[in-house]
């Protein structure tokens, strides 16, 4: 059974999100840090302020 929760990483691995999708949500961020629901690809949603919370 597949993750219902991949990381990022594990999408662009699998080619589920491109380095464009992935630069919008970089630039998403660092335009409003308290953003949260950021849809990432189709079907994937991003929690960015989450996610950048959880990587040290």
């Amino acid at each position: 059974m597949a993750d219902p929760n991949p990381t990022v990483g594990e999408l662009f691995k699998a080619k589920a999100v491109t380095d464009e999708q992935v630069n919008a949500a970089v630039e998403a961020f660092q335009a409003d840090p308290a953003s949260d629901a950021h849809p990432i690809a189709d079907g994937y949603v991003l929690d960015l302020a989450a996610a950048v919370a959880g990587h040290a």
